[in-house]
């Protein structure tokens, strides 16, 4: 079998095979699919030299690395090495502290236009609704873009050509390029046409895109080209858009089922808010499994890696191990009460990945999020409108397969 009918093999049924690889490893452990030899992580405290002490040894794995290249070019979630620290440098003051009080103004507004346009008994796709919101919020955040349809035909684009190249892996012919190759290019025309029109007027429009434009490497005085901040740009878009409305959708999905949750959010606002958030990131995380390519033959924990392995660590299953979550499968948003929260082994809980590559942005997702669940939460509450039992789609995220239909009450 070939690598890349391989990668198809194993991509096809990811949810499956961790799970499977889960059962069987309870550490650490090998397991080969034809040529490629995957080795699954799955004990927090190994997660460290991974992530952390022997970065150097991998990179990231093949769908970031090589599927969604032509996506998000060398921006923070495909680069390696000094580029992406220097990269790194460079994007981290858009999203300091200091700009979210602008951007939660943002998504105070947005999710309350949303809930204006709903009416009590509608059903709706809660995930779709979602994504709707985020795309807004973050074409607002990011490009100071706020016309509806010019943030629709952004985020149309960008889903095209990373579903194009999703689906590619996953197929065992070659797709036609002609739709994806088309959204790719619109996309690039628009990006690099809003990035020359912000250099030409210049200033500080309080988005992160002029954040982008006007960060300079205190360490090497460098400024990011066109490329740089279209590359940053896109990976921003990604972070920013679909994994919050996946978090958010997820959660309404839980709500909806422990209605003595949702009065608790109702009466006690953004603090349960949060929790909720974090508890939903725990079952469903978004980001399921972190892979690496080791570029040289190491070891992890004693355990010996060879060049070209692929390691995984599956959120999917550490989130869920009773070994350091009891009851893992009950919702439980008091999980996340600070002073339980501070119990949770390091590295059995990791949202937002975590050593060097955390998410730069999971402050933005996590207020983010607070804010929508608070939002709609005094305005509608929602109740399952399908009894067709949850499934998954694991692409780069994991999206509920045929999306989360939910009835709307409004709150009298």
């Amino acid at each position: 079998m070939s690598l890349i009918r391989t990668l198809r093999a194993l991509f096809s049924d990811r949810l499956s095979v961790i799970e499977r690889l889960g059962a069987e490893i309870p550490r650490i452990g090998r397991a080969d699919f034809g040529r490629l030899s995957v080795v699954l992580v799955n004990v927090p405290e190994l997660v460290p030299e991974v992530l952390i002490e022997r970065a150097e040894d991998f990179v990231k794995g093949p769908v970031l690395r090589v599927i969604s290249r032509p996506v998000f070019g060398d921006g923070l979630l495909t680069s390696e090495g000094e580029l992406h620290r220097q990269r790194r440098r460079l994007v981290a003051p858009a999203l300091a502290h200091q700009r979210m009080v602008h951007y939660a103004e943002v998504m105070e507004q947005h999710t309350s236009a949303l809930a204006d346009s709903w009416r009590d008994g509608n059903s709706l796709d809660i995930v779709e609704a979602m994504m709707g919101l985020t795309l807004g919020i973050v074409c607002r955040t990011l490009f100071d873009v706020d016309v509806p349809g010019e943030a629709a035909d952004i985020g149309h684009d960008i889903m095209t050509a990373q579903s194009y190249a999703m689906r590619q892996i996953r197929v065992p012919f070659r797709l036609p390029q002609g739709k994806a190759r088309a959204a790719l290019g619109r996309l690039n025309d628009r990006i690099y046409g809003i990035i020359r029109e912000r250099r030409a007027s210049g200033g500080d429009r309080g988005d992160l895109l002029s954040m982008l434009l006007l960060a300079r490497d205190e360490e090497t005085g460098m400024q990011m080209d066109d490329v740089a901040v279209r590359d940053e740009a896109m990976t921003l878009f990604l972070a920013g858009h679909e994994t919050t409305a996946l978090a958010t959708g997820y959660s309404w999905y839980l709500l909806a089922q422990h209605p003595e949750y949702f009065e608790r959010l109702r009466a006690e606002g953004l603090p349960f808010a949060l929790q909720i958030m974090k508890e939903s990131l725990r079952l469903f995380p978004p980001a399921y499994a972190i892979a690496r390519t080791a570029v040289r033959d190491t070891a992890i924990g004693g355990f010996p890696i060879r060049e070209g392995d692929l390691v995984f660590i599956a959120q999917w299953l550490l989130h869920r191990d009773p070994r350091y979550f009891e009851e893992p499968m009950r919702f439980d948003p008091d999980r996340f009460l600070p002073e339980r929260e501070a119990q949770i082994p390091r590295y059995a809980y990791l949202p937002f990945g975590g050593g060097r590559r955390i998410c730069i942005g999971n402050h933005f997702a996590l207020t983010e999020g607070q804010i929508i669940l608070n939002t709609i939460a005094q305005r509608f509450r929602m109740e399952p409108a399908s009894r067709r039992p949850l499934r998954f789609e694991p692409l780069i995220t994991l999206r509920p397969r045929g999306g989360i239909p939910v009835r709307l009450h409004e709150n009298k």
